[in-house]
């Protein structure tokens, strides 16, 4: 599995790729609002995690829109976030929040999900590094919105750690 190099982002696991079990596992945590399909993600995100190692000191996810979360009654990758924090014994905390409001990312190509991620994501002063946890990785668009604003807020590291990269 090759993993595209992300500005602002030291590192990036990914746990699987996109197809098969994987898929129908992602599609279950966000689109039929099944939080107990994030265990698995996570289980394979933690083993990948244990396997190449990480100097993350904290835990945090890139933030759902407010519209998904009252679909779905959840932060799908809160839930991914909060069960790597418990497997890997570091602490979790929502560091990153969203504003303004952005249009859905699918369908959307990579300079059109740059610009609408723009500005879309403000972080929390922190001086520890960081791992930014996502389902899925596509472009890597998201990822790096976060991770600016995780760099600009202080963090001196940031991994990305997601279930899923879309190849």
């Amino acid at each position: 599995m090759v993993v595209p190099r992300i500005r602002h982002v030291d590192r990036t696991l990914a746990a699987w790729i996109y197809e098969g079990s994987a898929r129908d596992l992602v599609l279950a945590l966000k689109l039929r609002s099944l939080a107990y399909a994030a265990r698995p993600l996570a289980d394979a995100l933690w083993q990948r995690v244990a396997a190449s190692g990480s100097r993350a000191a904290i835990i945090t996810w890139v933030p759902a829109r407010r519209s998904d979360i009252r679909r779905r009654g959840f932060d799908h990758a809160r839930v991914i976030a909060e069960s790597l924090a418990m497997r890997t014994g570091l602490p979790h905390r929502e560091l990153l929040v969203r504003v303004g409001s952005q249009q859905d990312q699918a369908g959307l190509s990579r300079s059109e999900r740059v610009t609408n991620l723009a500005g879309a994501f403000e972080a929390e002063g922190t001086d520890v590094p960081v791992m930014v946890v996502d389902d899925l990785l596509t472009t890597g668009a998201t990822i790096e919105a976060c991770a600016r604003a995780l760099r600009a807020a202080g963090a001196p590291r940031v991994e990305a750690g997601v279930a899923c990269l879309v190849e």
